[in-house]
């Protein structure tokens, strides 16, 4: 697989460029609008094809690139399909999986920070990643007072869901406010 870790400084946003080494194919976790630009230029830096964009969820820090992204590139966009948005060309659900050649994303369903929350599993031959959004920051989790957060069910995601994962996954978050 193919990793970067892009930052936008802004709204102390990580982005995610996952790339399949033998399909070409590019997939971006949590796209930000002020770094669409920057973002795309890295996945052609590296001769890859945007196929998708991935969402762990949306609201005010979280001002998605993916409709950007698709009319400059026609990347399709993968969201929470418990969103309902018009947008959304593949609606993630927890137990159906995300294919990008060798790379296979599992969502994970982790409500609490917002209703409509997602985590996602990533695996390929060169290890297990965790991509997990506001559900679990360096040293805490993403708020629960606005927007359909709902602290029961935030600390239920994670300690039921997130830490019962192995231990060699390693976990990427959406944001690092001490950047």
């Amino acid at each position: 697989m193919i990793f970067r870790q892009l930052y936008e400084p802004i709204s102390s946003t990580y982005t995610y460029l996952l790339g399949c080494r033998d399909t070409g194919r590019a997939l971006l976790v949590d796209p930000v609008l002020p770094t669409w630009q920057r973002d795309l230029d890295e996945v052609n830096r590296l001769g890859l094809v945007l196929a998708f964009t991935l969402d762990t969820h949306i609201h005010a820090d979280h001002i998605t690139a993916a409709l950007q992204l698709r009319q400059r590139v026609g990347s399709r966009i993968a969201a929470p399909a418990i969103d309902g948005l018009p947008c959304v060309d593949v609606g993630i659900e927890e137990g159906t999986s995300l294919r990008l050649g060798g790379i296979t994303v599992d969502p994970l369903h982790t409500p609490g920070h917002t209703d409509g929350h997602f985590a996602y599993r990533c695996i390929d031959h060169g290890g297990d990643r965790l991509f997990s959004g506001d559900a679990l920051l360096i040293d805490g989790c993403g708020r629960t007072d606005f927007q359909n957060g709902d602290a029961t069910a935030l600390y239920n995601s994670v300690t039921e869901k997130l830490f019962t994962l192995p231990d060699d996954v390693l976990v990427y978050p959406a944001h690092d406010y001490q950047h």
